[in-house]
């Protein structure tokens, strides 16, 4: 078009003095016959993935969004009008995407397919995005885009998510409840197709909004801690870190080399609560069947009871300041937990909690943890 507009800017006007017809007659001869000028194929000076930052895209996971701006695009316009679709990456399900929206002259968000996600293409760097225009205008290709898809974390099915000592309990009485108020170690577990990485500063998590500090991984093989370095390719199952106070709700949310996954409190059994808040227990073992008198001390205002391993202890007493709590551990209802111990008696570790106000109990840490001891 640019071919006959020029032509027509410059040859037609030194006939104007020959009158319309002849004009008319003289450009309706040339222009038969006459090869039309190939339409340009789509091309731009960059094709840049502005969000997520790092271009890294959770792999397989519907509804993530990817922000692509293009600069400098001549022979398409991008607007809705002239966008067809969007191809990310080789993923046969995430060709030809419609789920897109022209967010600007030079930028186009696209979600992943819902469901399925997109799945990663082996061997490469990073995928080929495509943006596919209307009428036959034709293609604008980006090889090595930046766009990266990394699979997001996953979690083991059971209990993934409790308190750092619970883990040395039966899985019934594994703690998933945590303190408002912080300072508990948290224990997370990875499934058994996905592996924490030991690089430093590639994992980061939240428990309630709050970030987990001191966050440790453990080797998938032994369970020993890995050294975290920027050099360290080692993995683990599992990994621990420290809650902080002030948390809303208990989702948790994991980013794991640059892909963010949240797993809703109500899908891995978490939960964050007010609790009495226990400073000492002492002792912190004693024989089974001895009824031995336990105190702790802490702020108890409210509460109506302790419990070893869900068992009610007995002489309960909770002085006048809400300070102190005297109870005996129970010598009945507690379950079998090693062979040759006898009916009803339970040798191992306890979570003790303290019942609070409201159904509130505090919750499995160092300090509420008895060991029955065998006769």
């Amino acid at each position: 078009m640019s071919l006959v507009h020029s032509w027509r800017g410059s040859r037609l006007a030194t006939f104007a003095g020959t009158g319309t017809a002849a004009a008319a007659l003289l450009s309706a001869a040339t222009l038969v016959g006459m090869p039309m000028a190939a339409h340009a194929a789509p091309a731009a000076t960059s094709i840049t993935i502005a969000s997520p930052v790092g271009g890294k895209v959770a792999a397989d996971t519907a509804k993530q969004v990817v922000i692509i701006n293009v600069v400098g695009l001549t022979g398409a316009t991008l607007d809705e009008a002239s966008v067809a679709s969007v191809d990310l990456g080789a993923d046969a399900d995430c060709q030809g995407l419609d789920f897109y929206i022209v967010t600007g002259t030079t930028s186009i968000a696209v979600k992943t397919p819902d469901p399925g996600g997109c799945a990663p293409t082996s061997g490469v760097a990073s995928e080929t995005i495509a943006i596919n225009f209307t009428n036959g205008v034709g293609t604008l290709t980006k090889t090595l885009s930046g766009l990266i898809f990394v699979t997001p974390p996953a979690l083991d099915s059971t209990t993934p998510v409790i308190t750092d000592l619970s883990s040395e309990l039966p899985s019934v009485d594994q703690i998933q409840q945590f303190a408002a108020s912080g300072g508990q170690v948290i224990r997370v577990k990875a499934d058994s197709g996905f592996a924490f990485t030991g690089q430093a500063g590639q994992l980061t998590a939240t428990l309630g909004g709050k970030p987990l500090t001191e966050i440790k991984v453990y080797k998938k093989t032994d369970g020993t801690l890995l050294t975290t370095a920027p050099s360290n390719t080692e993995n683990g199952n599992w990994f621990t870190g420290k809650t902080a106070a002030g948390m809303s709700g208990a989702n948790l949310a994991i980013t794991h080399n640059g892909v963010t996954k949240t797993f809703a409190a109500a899908d891995i059994g978490t939960s964050v609560v007010a609790v009495p808040a226990v400073t000492t227990m002492n002792p912190t073992s004693g024989k089974i069947n001895a009824a031995t008198t336990v105190t702790l001390t802490g702020t108890f205002t409210g509460a109506t009871g302790v419990t070893f391993c869900g068992v009610a202890g007995t002489n309960f007493v909770l002085n006048a300041a809400a300070t102190s709590i005297t109870v005996k551990t129970p010598t009945t209802g507690l379950a079998d937990d090693a062979a040759g111990l006898g009916t009803g008696v339970f040798s191992g570790v306890c979570p003790v909690k303290v019942q609070g106000p409201n159904g509130t109990v505090n919750v499995h840490t160092p300090l509420t943890a008895f060991s029955f001891l065998a006769e």
